[in-house]
């Protein structure tokens, strides 16, 4: 069965020029020049990869891509654009794009591209399955910080709960991981575990998602549709980003949590489902209840259970266990036995402030393992971005409240501090100590004594 991939372009001669070198060399090539005929064929054909144009007529790559990610999150998407910038980049990426590629694109590189995301795609999809039978390959807890241990414990003191869940934590932290080990390890194992992100899906959208549709519901409901929740019966329902729910969808969720039941769109007779809700947001959602954007007593019946993730830049002492981790299982899928990192290099991701977390140092292995052939990874192998990391990290959106400095001992602060400065001046001692107003002599006995490298 050959692999398809969804080219999304209004330019017939690009879509052309793709689909024909694509098709030439063994992949199913599907054409949409819109927004809308987008959505009907992703929904349709389930492609593998999908090749996504920035501007379209009727929309744009950040309307569509958190669409798409709802559908199925694990569809890698590629963005292109002749209109390249940072900025768009930053946003794409932070909606879900694998990768972002200026126009126009060389055929050779982009099927190299699509053929890289196709095995990571089936990579992926084994690994899921291995999962399935082996939860003890899935662990949101690696590491030995007082954060993750506490989170440890916190989340295997509420196994057994049917409460619902409510885990918060910056974006990239490994939510859904936590999620799916909730539900392997739990008393629903046996049963589903469906997941939605709820980001900027509309309120139809949406509800049609969760609850699904009776046929001649609204125009264009030509079938009956079964919904999610009615798909998770007897198992787990996962509602990442939840936080951005729209409010009209809000009340409908309340009722499942309450009363386990439900209606679909354009039904009389509510439905009964047995569902556990596992919940996640990178949102502050009492900061929402005050901004009246999320219900009160939506929040107090989701959050019973709390959870919060540390992000990866405060547990610094968790990388280089998280790194080898992640290298290991990237040497089983891509045959490349006894990857590891030289001491240099985990200083320098210690160094790094990872905006973008575990699946930002996932995304910065998995590039370092495809474009060296080395065994050993130094830094130079790393290709930390330091620029698009400070782009990606200021202003922040992550809810300061959700790791409260308070927490912090002085010597975590200034260990903290240090290595972002550090690192926004790409590793450069003399720089980041005129910007501490500190002498350089003096910055590099901190960095001996806080246990950070200037090697980056």
């Amino acid at each position: 069965m050959r692999c398809k991939v969804l080219v999304i372009d209004d330019e017939p001669t690009v879509r052309f020029g793709i689909h024909d070198f694509l098709e030439a060399h063994g992949l199913e090539v599907l054409e949409a020049e819109s927004c809308r005929r987008a959505r009907e064929l992703f929904r349709s054909s389930r492609p593998d990869v999908v090749l996504l144009d920035y501007r379209l007529p009727d929309g744009t790559a950040l309307e569509l891509l958190p669409e798409m990610r709802a559908v199925d999150p694990s569809i890698p998407v590629l963005v292109l654009t002749a209109h390249a910038s940072i900025d768009i980049a930053v946003q794409a990426i932070k909606l879900g794009a694998e990768h972002f590629l200026p126009k126009p694109v060389e055929l050779p590189a982009l099927l190299m591209m699509v053929e890289r995301l196709l095995e990571a795609q089936r990579t992926r999809r084994r690994q899921q399955a291995l999962v399935a039978s082996s939860p003890e390959e899935l662990n949101p807890f690696l590491g030995e910080s007082p954060r993750i241990r506490a989170l440890e414990d916190t989340a295997r003191r509420v196994l057994d709960s049917d409460s619902p869940v409510l885990i918060q934590g910056e974006t990239g932290t490994g939510k859904g991981v936590l999620a799916t080990w909730l539900h392997l390890n739990g008393p629903r194992a046996g049963g589903p575990l469906v997941q939605l992100n709820c980001a900027g899906l509309s309120p139809q959208f949406l509800d049609t998602e969760l609850f699904g549709h009776e046929r001649g519901a609204f125009t264009g409901a030509v079938h009956r549709k079964q919904g999610l929740l009615e798909v998770a019966h007897h198992g787990s329902v996962f509602l990442d980003e939840i936080g951005d729910m729209d409010p009209q969808v809000q009340p409908k969720l309340l009722k499942v949590v309450e009363e386990k039941r439900f209606r679909r769109l354009g039904e009389v007779e509510d439905r009964a489902v047995d569902v556990r809700l596992i919940a996640a947001t990178h949102q502050d959602l009492a900061e929402r209840v005050r901004a009246q954007a999320f219900r009160s007593d939506l929040y107090f019946r989701i959050s019973p259970l709390p959870l919060l993730l540390p992000a990866l830049r405060e547990r610094p002492e968790d990388l280089p266990v998280i790194a080898q981790a992640l290298l290991a299982r990237l040497s089983r899928e891509l045959g490349r036995p006894g990857l590891h990192l030289t001491p240099d290099a985990a200083d320098a991701l210690r160094a790094y402030p990872w905006p973008g977390n575990i699946r930002e140092l996932r995304n910065v292995l998995e590039r370092a393992v495809l474009l060296s052939s080395k065994p050993v990874l130094g830094p130079a192998e790393l290709q930390l971005n330091h620029d698009f990391a400070r782009k990606l990290a200021a202003p922040s959106t992550e809810p300061s409240s959700l790791a409260p400095e308070l927490d912090l001992t002085l010597q975590e602060v200034e260990r903290r501090h240090i290595a972002r400065v550090l690192a926004a001046e790409g590793g450069h001692v003399e720089r980041a100590a005129r910007r501490l107003g500190i002498p350089r002599s003096s910055l590099y006995q901190k960095l001996k004594s806080l246990g950070l490298s200037s090697k980056v």
